[in-house]
């Protein structure tokens, strides 16, 4: 880890609350508080190295040396390691601790893999220290890159190896049984925009001798025969970090279905209100909690007036009555059609789709007594 202070904490009280015992860090030289926060939060610092540069086969000398001498001086006979970066956050998609998820595998298996999950930071607070960060952000996308960051360690036989930033493994000629796609491993890499945009700039701007930390990757090196012409992911996020948080405000309260069960995110702390009413909004929104979400989305429309934004609220009203009341909902999302804006309408006929497919409504009845005016009499005239 480098320069992780704002989220670590999180990070170190995440994992405790998975089940792990013990929790080894392994700091690259931080310049900020990442190491004094990971101890307060429990941590231990198993090792730590400065290098001019980032480089992750460094870094994978460093994890497997650390994890292989644990083991060697165990008297366990089974050791399961995570191997997670700072900003990682990994879950098992149903209502079980990675503790308990473990407990319940066959011995047979030694390694569980899992696919990214990035999220996107679209309304603030984009991110609250110490919390965990999918209660800011979560609105993610399903990733095709795949780790195997869980990996068990048996007495009298041979060492498992951690590779490519736990992409792969080296299992020394050992088969090795994988469970497959069972973690969901949410990825953070922008929190609040002030923090991401120093430790992106720290990385990526050139020094006084012209180099910057980034312009070796040692794992990308190695099959790029070291030129330097290989372009760092972190400089990519760099360059685009004002279009990332640079979100219509629109689009902030647009409802999308997760690809993961918000519901069973593992947290240290009881869920509680946001510094944000459309955080609010959203998070009982995912935490299924139709009324409490309505209740905010409410009160959003004492407070916004831009008319278009009071469209997609009243949208997200009807999706939250949709759980109780199929019909009425329905009913005032066809009065959102009527509306004269294209995206207002789209999001209007996406949440109808998504109501009818779940009830298996087909049509809506016209005997249906429901009065927009009753609960938005001072916008009607924005329905006709």
């Amino acid at each position: 880890m480098w320069n992780e202070e704002d989220i670590i904490e999180a990070t170190i009280k995440h994992l405790f609350a998975q089940g792990c015992s013990n929790v080894f860090i392994i700091d690259n030289f931080s310049t900020d508080d990442t190491v004094k926060n990971a101890i307060c939060a429990g941590a231990i610092l198993a090792d730590s190295f400065n290098s001019k540069y980032f480089d992750e086969l460094e870094k994978i000398y460093h994890l497997n040396a650390v994890v292989k001498n644990y083991n060697d001086q165990t008297n366990e006979d089974h050791v399961w390691w995570l191997y997670i970066d700072a900003d990682e956050f990994p879950n098992i998609n149903c209502n079980l601790t990675i503790y308990d998820f473990l407990k319940s595998l066959n011995l047979s298996i030694r390694g569980v893999h899992g696919y990214m999950f990035n999220h996107i930071p679209r309304c603030e607070p984009y991110y609250i220290p110490s919390y965990h960060p999918i209660d800011f952000q979560p609105i993610t996308t399903k990733s095709s890159s795949a780790k195997i960051p869980l990996l068990r360690y048996d007495k009298n036989k041979p060492h498992l190896y951690s590779a490519g930033g736990a992409h792969t493994l080296d299992t020394c000629g050992e088969l090795v049984k994988i469970a497959k796609d069972v973690l969901n491993i949410h990825h953070f890499n922008y929190r609040r925009f002030e923090d991401t945009s120093n430790r992106l700039k720290l990385l990526c701007q050139k020094r006084s001798d012209g180099t910057s930390r980034v312009d070796r990757d040692g794992y990308k090196a190695k099959f790029f025969l070291n030129s330097g012409n290989v372009e760092s992911a972190y400089i990519t996020r760099y360059n685009k970090i004002a279009s990332i948080y640079n979100v219509d405000e629109y689009k902030k309260l647009i409802i999308e279905s997760l690809p993961y069960h918000y519901k069973y995110t593992v947290r240290w702390y009881d869920v509680k209100k946001c510094e944000n009413l459309i955080c609010q909004a959203l998070n009982y929104y995912y935490n299924e909690e139709y009324e409490l979400a309505m209740f905010r989305f409410n009160d959003l429309l004492e407070v916004i007036r831009d008319k278009k934004l009071q469209m997609f609220i009243t949208i997200n009203i009807a999706a939250c009555l949709s759980f109780s009341e199929k019909k009425e909902s329905l009913e005032l999302l066809k009065s959102m059609m009527k509306y004269n804006d294209k995206e207002v309408q789209r999001y209007a006929v996406k949440n109808i789709q998504k109501i009818k497919e779940r009830s298996g409504i087909t049509e809506i009845e016209n005997t249906v007594n429901y009065s927009i005016e009753q609960y938005f009499g001072e916008f009607k005239n924005d329905f006709r």
